[in-house]
């Protein structure tokens, strides 16, 4: 998709910057002179000492400045929130001079949270929104609650050129940025697969669709892992909620569909319409029929998937790139020391080599009115984060306190202690909004292809343009009118339905209120191009 003209309704969030020198004046000084002594011109002696009230006062030491007062809402993703003598912060708040009042918040809990901090009025100055989309942060959005702060950023030196266009476009509302968004790589999409499975059969990486399917058929009927029996299968899949990102999604990108929405002579068109999504659901099909893949997978969470493939039944694992590395499958080299991993992203379909595109970001700091009330406290705020996103801050927060959680080897950080780090860094990593994946290192040579990848996918992810739009109608019904589509593509790779109780499931889709969510996407599409 051409969003040329869109990104040029979106330049002003970003201006050019302009280079501003600051002089700095050294002169004399301006005072009157004292009278010269007599005698100075006769030789007779030096001219006396200059008054005690005129002699150069000695200058005041600096004194430290008071550390900022910083209020935020965190999102945390493991069992419990970091401590609240957590090591990591106190570093934070030493290096930023800062006082952070952090309350960290459940993933699974966090929208809920969000509503009743606006619903209470008393509000954060910093509030990591998961949704930007959600009805409460638009409806604030557009009644003034939020700061917009594209045009400040040109003046922080570690944020005016953080962001790349596709993730400013799809992080903006109403075509403004009203918030710092959490970067993330773009191109996510992979497979996962045992290597070891694979040398065992005497296979090659998939490159073609017609690879992956051959994979799943003989890891699932030719003992792949030797052991005498037949109790393998190819692929292991899972419902997760953004179905374009994981699993399902990777087929989709593979066979050519849309991420998400398409665009046709200007006009918008759900994936789910074309061709391209019916050859994936077909697919999988083939691969259901043939008890090529679990037969549980619509039961299936992402937690359950990782068992499959760490209790060596699974063989393959189309997910997110973030998926490979190493401490997610621990469990599986504790018990096979002789297990191996690999994945590849570049499967080959009728439109080249494509995955799909994430929208760049994982939530975003903003900044409500309420608790930052003028100019000079919003740039205080932005001057903490500017220095979170400094290189060398990066690198500290992602790996921690040498010695600690990491030591040296070949110039490399390595983990010393993944439970430690686990408890004290990755609990609070979520502070940088900074691209921090593609820098992570342990040392291992899975992890480096985790970053290396992260780079070279960005070339052939493809964006999902309606990420900026704002349709009432996806926001009031898309949860049950995403539902409604889910189960259809499930009952249809079951056998349940055919090609016709397809249409109609699509038909059901557009009459219950998809058809107005077409209209609206396309009428605020329209006004991007117009700009």
């Amino acid at each position: 998709m051409d969003n040329s003209k869109l990104m040029k309704g979106l330049a002003r969030i970003s201006p050019a910057i302009v280079a501003v020198t600051m002089l700095v004046g050294c002169g004399g000084g301006g005072g009157a002179t004292a009278p010269a002594d007599k005698s100075a011109s006769t030789g007779q002696g030096a001219a006396p000492a200059a008054p005690a009230a005129q002699q150069p006062k000695e200058q005041p030491k600096e004194q430290p400045k008071e550390p900022k007062k910083i209020s935020l809402m965190m999102v945390y993703y493991f069992a419990e929130p970091p401590k609240k003598d957590n090591i990591m912060v106190q570093k934070i708040e030493e290096m930023t001079n800062t006082k952070l009042d952090i309350t960290w918040v459940p993933n699974s809990a966090y929208d809920n949270k969000i509503n009743a901090t606006i619903a209470s009025g008393q509000l954060p100055m910093v509030m990591n929104v998961q949704n930007n989309k959600l009805s409460t942060i638009l409806s604030g959005v557009r009644s003034g609650l939020f700061w917009e702060v594209g045009p400040y950023l040109k003046d922080y030196p570690n944020l005016k050129n953080l962001y790349n266009e596709q993730t400013t476009y799809n992080a903006s509302t109403d075509g403004k940025l009203y918030g710092m968004p959490h970067q993330r790589p773009l191109g996510l999409q992979m497979l996962l697969y045992r290597k070891d499975w694979l040398d065992n059969l005497g296979l090659k990486p998939p490159e073609t669709i017609d690879d992956v399917y051959n994979m799943a058929k003989a890891f699932t009927e030719q003992d792949p892992d030797k052991n005498g029996k037949k109790d393998t299968y190819g692929l292991v899949e899972f419902m997760p909620k953004l179905v374009s990102q994981q699993g399902f999604g990777n087929a989709l990108a593979w066979f050519g569909a849309p991420n998400g929405f398409g665009v046709k002579d200007g006009k918008l068109f759900p994936d789910f319409t074309t061709d391209e999504y019916m050859d994936a659901m077909k697919f999988y099909r083939k691969l259901f029929s043939e008890k090529l893949m679990n037969q549980d997978f619509a039961a299936v969470q992402q937690g359950q998937a990782w068992d499959a493939i760490a209790k060596e039944k699974g063989g393959m694992y189309p997910a997110v790139v973030a998926h490979a590395t190493i401490p997610n499958w621990t469990a599986l080299y504790q018990a096979n020391p002789n297990a191996k991993l690999d994945f590849v992203t570049r499967i080959k379909g009728p439109k080249g080599e494509r995955v799909f595109a994430s929208n760049g970001f994982n939530g975003m700091y903003m900044f409500p009115k309420s608790s930052i009330k003028t100019e000079a406290e919003l740039k205080d705020v932005l001057e903490f984060i500017n220095k979170l996103s400094d290189p060398k801050m990066e690198q500290f927060l992602v790996n921690g306190i040498e010695g600690r959680h990491f030591k040296m080897e070949n110039g490399k950080p390595v983990r010393t202690d993944q439970k430690l780090y686990d408890d004290e860094v990755t609990s609070v990593i979520e502070l940088l909004i900074t691209d921090w994946k593609p820098k992570l290192m342990t040392g291992s040579p899975m992890d480096e292809k985790v970053n290396k990848t992260y780079v070279e996918n960005t070339s052939i992810a493809v964006p999902n343009p309606t990420l900026p739009l704002v349709s009432n109608t996806q926001i009031e019904k898309g949860s049950e009118l995403d539902k409604l589509i889910n189960d259809a593509r499930v009952k249809y790779i079951y056998g349940e339905i055919d090609d016709a109780g397809w249409k109609k499931a699509i038909d059901q889709w557009k009459t219950s209120g998809g058809d107005k969510i077409i209209e609206e996407y396309n009428a605020e599409y329209a006004k991007f191009q117009k700009k």
